[in-house]
């Protein structure tokens, strides 16, 4: 166990050298009368195995998290899907330092495929069309779909109709029910009551301003809220 790096290495003539194949880091909570819940899991192909969660997701130059809540509203169907975009800068021996912020907050009615997938799909599309600021490795950190995150990840299965994730793009899950050790349950509960804000803080009936038809087959309408507005929630 290497503790600098908080990795879990074999060793080859006589040095450290990462484990052969693929590898899986899951943190579980026990529940009485149920099964375990998973609070963070990540596959890696490189042979990296990792026993800290957050030095896992620092070895990735972005990371996205993206959480969509749905609700009915008047017969209608609208999800919100709150991205949050963390950028790892350097460290000492205590602290990272990251650059951090709101990426995205969209609004879509009437979602006719999985609302959480096409959250995530409407994000990675909008950062493919910004090469410049999103080089290098991206960790997508989700909280659903978990069976499907090993195929999606191997570009065995698209997320939404025929679009398969990036090549740079590896999905993370988190889930909002693990504890504040964990940097992707921090991210994705903070995605979630962003989300959940929108729809305390704005009639989203009688505010119609800036809503747009949206794509056939997809969803009936979109709306992109201003995430450069001041009475946005702290992350904390």
């Amino acid at each position: 166990m290497d503790f600098k790096t908080q990795k879990i290495m074999g060793l080859k003539h006589g040095r450290h050298h990462p484990l052969i194949g693929k590898s899986r880091l899951e943190f579980k909570r026990d529940r009485e009368y149920k099964e375990p819940k998973i609070l963070h899991a990540s596959n890696s192909a490189t042979g990296d195995v990792w026993f800290n969660t957050n030095e896992q997701l620092f070895s990735y130059d972005h990371l996205i998290a993206v959480d969509t809540n749905t609700n009915q509203v008047n017969g209608a169907s609208v999800s919100i899907t709150a991205a949050y975009h963390i950028i790892p800068r350097c460290r000492n021996s205590k602290n990272v330092f990251c650059h951090a912020r709101v990426l995205a907050l969209v609004e879509l009615w009437n979602v006719m495929v999985k609302p959480e997938n096409l959250g995530w799909w409407q994000i990675l599309q909008a950062i493919e069309k910004h090469p410049e600021e999103y080089s290098g490795k991206i960790g997508l950190i989700v909280d659903s779909d978990l069976g499907n995150h090993c195929a999606f990840n191997e570009r065995q299965t698209p997320i939404v109709a025929d679009y398969y994730l990036p090549d740079n793009v590896t999905i993370i899950y988190g889930s909002d029910k693990g504890g504040g050790e964990h940097l992707s349950t921090k991210a994705i509960k903070y995605c979630h009551d962003l989300a959940s804000d929108l729809y305390r803080n704005k009639n989203l009936i009688m505010n119609v301003k800036g809503l747009a038809l949206g794509l056939e087959g997809l969803y009936t309408h979109i709306r992109q809220w201003d995430v450069e507005s001041n009475d946005l929630r702290p992350f904390c």
